[in-house]
């Protein structure tokens, strides 16, 4: 199967999609292509600060809260 085939079988395919959730991930997917490792590395720094901050601040949460938290949900 050569790059042509495969891309009107995919056409096809997409056109047939009716669910807004995959044909959103499909894009996320497809648009990804189109984000330099560069700024991969831009963003997940940028993440990274912002974990940091909200530990400084008290915004986390320990392992042992969390289990609680399930412990919780699954009593309801």
């Amino acid at each position: 199967m050569n790059t042509l085939q495969l891309k009107n079988i995919l056409i096809s395919e997409v056109e047939k999609i009716d669910d807004d959730t995959f044909l959103s991930a499909l894009k996320t997917i497809l648009d990804s292509r189109k984000t330099s490792p560069k700024e991969y590395l831009e963003q997940y720094n940028d993440e990274l600060k912002v974990a940091e901050e909200d530990i400084e601040k008290g915004n986390f949460y320990s392992h042992d809260d969390v289990k609680n938290k399930i412990e919780q949900w699954r009593k309801k």
